[in-house]
């Protein structure tokens, strides 16, 4: 396991890497003023990420789902009735859900708190049907929707090849200096600035639909390799 901390002005985020059978990558979003916190896609180890919160003087309070996919939602229920925290997720992704838990709903454009900091949220479906990223000063939390040169599969019940495009075009939006934070540790390097990924990450790269829908489905195939490095856009073509 390693960490990763970043210190903002209202919170402070913390990154555990390569947590559980699936190597997930837990965020935990401190809130200064209020000492409470939120964390994002907990899975496997429950009791550790009490410890880590209560152990620092907060208490946690929320947890935050991009998405439903099992290595991401393992631990909300054991979390929520060992802190009675909320369970907030985009509003697309409840029917596919596996928890027993009730969950808030969120919708595109909202903008939840924690404390008081806050997150806008980011409707991307693709790789699962309701996927959300959690956007905050300085700091976009993507899940599985886009990794460090890479994007998430689009496999699993609820995933779109097309709506993933349409997805990462709302993520082109976002201003280049705002660090990506993912759900898997799967690039080059654990974080990059999405000025960085909007210059060498293939999935965003490409910008017709078409071509994408045949590089995703290349991944599928096995024809093309998954990409973990940057690359120009005369590469992609070249596989295509």
């Amino acid at each position: 396991m390693e960490t990763q901390i970043f210190k903002e002005k209202t919170y402070t985020l913390e990154i555990l890497y390569h947590i559980g059978a699936l190597e997930d990558s837990i965020h935990f979003i401190f809130d200064h003023q209020t000492k409470t916190c939120a964390i994002i896609d907990p899975a496997w180890e429950a009791d550790l990420f009490i410890k880590i919160v209560t152990d620092k003087g907060y208490k946690l309070t929320d947890i935050w789902l991009t998405h439903w996919h099992f290595d991401h939602t393992n631990a909300v229920d054991e979390l929520v009735e060992k802190t009675h925290a909320k369970v907030s997720v985009g509003i697309n992704e409840v029917s596919y859900l596996q928890i027993n838990t009730h969950p808030t709903t969120l919708k595109h454009n909202e903008t939840i708190f924690i404390g008081n900091t806050a997150a806008k949220i980011i409707n991307t479906p693709g790789h699962s049907a309701g996927s959300i990223c959690y956007l905050l000063a300085g700091h976009l939390i993507a899940g599985d929707t886009l990794f460090v040169y890479g994007a998430g599969h689009c496999s699993l019940p609820g995933g779109n090849i097309c709506e993933l495009f349409h997805s990462l075009q709302k993520l082109k939006q976002i201003d280049d200096d705002i660090i990506l934070c993912c759900g898997h540790d799967y690039g080059s390097k654990k974080v990059s600035t999405m000025g960085e990924q909007k210059r060498d990450n293939a999935f965003l790269l490409i910008d017709k639909e078409s071509d994408f829908v045949n590089y995703v489905q290349g991944m599928q195939y096995g024809t093309i390799s998954y990409p973990t490095t940057p690359m120009t856009y005369s590469q992609i073509m070249a596989m295509l």
